[in-house]
């Protein structure tokens, strides 16, 4: 009976590793094993697992994502879901100053820009909201900056404007980005980084 017991638990041990191990690569999914009587072991169904690939989804609160990643979090109600982060359009017009503290009182902060694609993801973001421009997180002082501390190393600027007067960093939905006076009251991204370590 003891050995019985011990043989259950050391499948249902090998079924959680090899779960794991296949979510972790990404290619299938295993589901448990079933033990029977008289030690026969029936094997349930193999899923197959498929990422999305763009890291775009969105999901309900409560609602885990299908990929490994996704099962270590999901984004709060009304955020999107993007790589490793989650992005809220605010659609109230606010200074750069004033968005940048909402955000912060959201416990995110202004959406900085790595590469092409996180610039897509904000571009598709703010069309989809109906608007075509938004504050993102660059300023400039003593040379670009993102106020989340990202180093400033992709750039995609539409126009570049004298520092000395706009030295704020705005989306443009349709032409890349532009520095503008940082009182304008316009809409904004917050951006909320979620380790999954």
């Amino acid at each position: 009976m003891f050995i019985m017991k011990a043989l259950v638990l050391l499948l249902v041990l090998l079924s959680v590793a090899l779960d794991v191990t296949a979510q972790a690569g990404g290619v299938v999914e295993a589901a448990p094993q079933e033990v029977k009587g008289d030690n026969q072991v029936v094997e349930n169904e193999v899923e197959e697992f498929v990422p999305k690939g763009d890291g775009s989804e969105v999901f309900s609160a409560g609602e885990m994502a299908s990929s490994a990643e996704g099962r270590f979090f999901a984004c709060p109600t009304g955020w999107t879901r993007y790589r490793n982060g989650c992005y809220l359009y605010v659609t109230s017009g606010r200074t750069w100053s004033s968005a940048a503290a909402n955000c912060r009182s959201l416990g995110a902060s202004l959406a900085s820009v790595s590469d092409v694609f996180d610039y897509s993801f904000l571009q598709d973001l703010t069309m989809r909201s109906g608007n075509s421009v938004a504050w993102m997180g660059g300023f400039y002082f003593q040379g670009w900056r993102w106020v989340d501390q990202t180093p400033f190393t992709y750039n995609y600027w539409n126009s570049q404007n004298t520092v000395s007067r706009y030295q704020c960093v705005y989306l443009n939905a349709r032409a890349g980005w532009s520095n503008h006076d940082c009182n304008n009251g316009w809409t904004s991204i917050c951006m909320k980084r979620i380790d999954t370590c």
